[in-house]
């Protein structure tokens, strides 16, 4: 990536230090899983251990940024501005189960506005990193949602967790039969990832975290995906931009 920011670069240490403490706990987790009780003490214990390095590694390098952690909530800062957007674990639930689809999530948002992502995918070992305006990379490869236009050719990501009375299993089955494959990782954040990278094609996600998602969304916006608010502002789906009105249209008349 050609046009490194100082911030960008704080964020990459970030996330790449939680990133190493957390896999080792997650491997200790995988160990565990013939003991739910003692995978869960662990996964508390890796959650707070990666939010405090996150914050630790940002407030020394940026001590006048406030931030807002999915764990810990917002914490203002003298510049009133600036703040980071923090997940130490999106994809808690699969990290807990020894399920590898989480990654580390951080967004730096300024005037209400995320304009810098950096993501990290410790058990790839993938590195993602986006300056708004300036397009969204892995590594040194740009990224691109895939130019598949027809809603019947779309492998999409589903989040399967429904509040919405008119989603009932025929209703659903209907839309589901609209795809040519459904795929669901667990992880929104990591369902945006996969469509900026061009290896889906859409994703819903009924219910998300603002604070969770706000990384993944810049990443996809910068790819060249579009997205629309679902269930008012509880959820969304999105797409790339060559089938976007089909698919958006579609998933409406089931959700709304």
């Amino acid at each position: 990536m050609q046009n490194h920011s100082a911030n960008l670069n704080i964020m990459t240490k970030a996330v790449l230090s939680a990133g190493d403490v957390l896999h080792r706990d997650f491997e200790e987790i995988q160990r565990l899983q013939a003991s739910l009780e003692g995978a869960g003490k662990l996964t508390r214990k890796a959650l707070i251990r990666a939010n405090h390095r996150l914050i630790y590694e940002l407030t020394e390098a940026r001590p006048n940024y406030g931030h807002h952690s999915t764990l810990s909530g917002n914490i203002a800062g003298k510049d009133e501005t600036r703040k980071w957007l923090i997940s130490p674990v999106s994809g808690l639930e699969n990290f807990s189960r020894g399920n590898s689809n989480w990654v580390v999530s951080l967004g730096l948002e300024h005037k209400g506005e995320t304009i810098n992502s950096v993501i990290y995918y410790p058990c790839t070992n993938e590195l993602y990193k986006v300056i708004k305006g300036d397009g969204a990379y892995s590594r040194h490869m740009k990224l691109r949602v895939a130019p598949i236009q027809k809603v019947e050719d779309f492998v999409v990501a589903m989040d399967f967790r429904f509040e919405n009375d008119k989603t009932t299993p025929g209703n659903l089955e209907h839309l589901l039969r609209s795809f040519k494959q459904i795929k669901s990782t667990g992880n929104p954040s990591l369902d945006l990832i996969n469509l900026a990278s061009g290896k889906i094609d859409g994703t819903i996600a009924p219910m998300i975290d603002p604070i969770d998602i706000a990384p993944a969304k810049l990443l996809l916006l910068e790819s060249g995906g579009l997205i629309y608010p679902l269930n008012g502002t509880e959820g969304l789906l999105s797409s790339g931009f060559k089938g976007f009105e089909s698919f958006r249209d579609l998933v409406l008349n089931h959700f709304e």
